[in-house]
């Protein structure tokens, strides 16, 4: 008996045969694969410069495959370091020796018309020992993120209330093709009606006056800048300040000026080197920065001369699952020389400061600072979807919760208030336990309760990650 002939099954036979002698190879992590294309998806406002100028990785290159995993992460936090979305995911499909990368971004919300309702203290809690309702500014803040989809910063401030104030910053981060140089052009102008006019017992003393304002105050700046690879910045500053003040306050404090009114030029460089993984609440890596600040350039003879250094270091440490460690090492340097006290500051001001001593003020002319954090990741990172809001900008949220306990240490050097401050000249420390709230749009919401070395305790809110 003849058997049938099939011509396709005899292919399909020979097919086989070549395929078991020569099996298709999956790329170790030695081999090298080529990025043939790179595909941005979801970018409807942010120009493709801008994304691409964040990847490490480049197009026609070829890399081993455990160098362009690490390069894709890496490419990954650079995009959610820019604040300019929420979310961002980067895959690879490997083909061969050739490798196509997508891009996928899901983009925030830009126009940010901010209603201005805060308060005219240093920070919420000193507002809140106060609980005086007239000490509250409104107005609108105008925020334009990515603006013109080339990830510049317009913002413009137009406050009354208690304090009056008129003022605008652009941020254009890159002017060139080759995207390293930028420029910062700010001014404007605040009008206060209360100044506080000297420190006693590390309590802040404030001069007000009803029917005018006891400080006017006029600036005007402009930064160049250099980012010339991806973590580190360079920083070139120069600005205009004019104060006038009451002639009051030098009554009451013959140090507070060098005048009823005070100008100076302002010169500036600061060096940026940030390793963090997610800057608005980093878990990995490091940060370093350096500056150089000289007030007065003897042009104006008002009386302000002043050149101070300062230096800090951040490291993020995971260090088994979901327990994470921190520290902070912070220092700033002015020599011995006096200075008015509206220019004038140490710790209690901005992120400068010892935990548990959130009511304080230290003033001085040198000072340092070491804080550290022990973390638990209570609700590791989540995303939900909120089906009922339509937009993707704000309908993937993602959240986490933390729990942590703290230790902080702080020392500041007075040789002229010190007797009248009694938290200077001293080593000064505190301790406590708190809930970190993470989530999208930068959004970090610290409730922390801590005492100091004086036994005094307290529970303080903050609004920006604790190192």
């Amino acid at each position: 008996m003849r058997l049938p002939f099939y011509p396709e099954l005899l292919l399909l036979l020979i097919l086989q045969s070549y395929w078991l002698a020569n099996p298709a190879q999956t790329p170790s992590p030695s081999d090298k694969v080529l990025v043939d294309s790179v595909v941005l998806v979801g970018n409807k406002v942010t120009r493709d410069n801008i994304i691409l100028r964040e990847l490490e990785f480049t197009h026609g290159h070829s890399y081993p495959m455990e160098e362009l995993d690490s390069l894709i992460v890496k490419s990954r936090q650079n995009l959610m370091n820019r604040s300019l979305f929420n979310f961002v995911t980067i895959t690879k499909n490997v083909s061969g020796a050739t490798c196509r990368i997508q891009v996928s971004v899901v983009e925030r919300w830009y126009i940010w018309p901010i209603p201005i309702f805060q308060f005219a203290d240093r920070n919420l809690n000193a507002w809140l020992q106060k609980g005086d309702l007239n000490r509250l500014n409104y107005g609108i803040d105008l925020r334009i993120e990515n603006f013109r989809g080339r990830m510049e910063r317009l913002n413009i401030i137009v406050q009354t209330g208690y304090d009056m104030r008129l003022a605008f910053r652009w941020t254009i981060p890159y002017l060139n093709a080759k995207q390293v140089s930028g420029l910062v052009v700010a001014g404007g102008m605040q009008y206060n009606h209360e100044v506080a006019f000297e420190t006693v017992d590390n309590k802040q003393l404030y001069y007000h006056s009803a029917v005018n304002y006891a400080r006017k105050f006029f600036f005007g700046t402009f930064n160049y800048t250099l980012r010339p690879g991806f973590n580190d910045l360079h920083n070139f500053g120069a600005g205009f300040y004019q104060y006038q003040f009451q002639d009051t306050l030098l009554k009451l404090n013959p140090d507070f000026s060098c005048g009823t009114v005070c100008r100076y030029f302002q010169l500036d460089y600061t060096f940026k080197l940030d390793f963090r993984d997610y800057k608005p609440y980093p878990l990995d890596g490091y940060y370093f920065d350096a500056q150089v600040l000289k007030l007065g350039l003897g042009i104006f003879n008002d009386g302000v001369d002043l050149l101070w250094v300062g230096a800090s270091f951040d490291q993020y440490v995971p260090l088994y699952k979901r327990w994470y460690f921190a520290y902070n090492f912070s220092a700033r340097l002015s020599g011995d020389r006096d200075r008015p006290y509206f220019v004038s500051a140490g710790l209690g001001y901005s992120d400068m400061d010892v935990r548990g001593y959130e009511l304080y003020v230290v003033d001085g002319q040198n000072y340092s600072v070491f804080k550290s954090n022990l973390k638990f990741e209570i609700f590791p990172q989540k995303t939900v979807q909120i089906p009922w809001i339509k937009s993707p900008k704000f309908s993937e949220v993602f959240f986490a919760l933390y729990a942590n306990l703290f230790f902080d240490m702080g020392y500041v050097s007075d040789i002229y208030h010190g007797a009248v401050n009694p938290l200077s000249n001293q080593l000064l420390w505190g301790t406590g336990v708190g809930i970190d709230f993470v989530t999208y749009y930068d959004v970090v919401i610290r409730v922390e309760m801590a005492i100091n070395k004086q036994r005094k305790t307290g529970v303080f809110i903050n609004f920006v990650a604790p190192i």
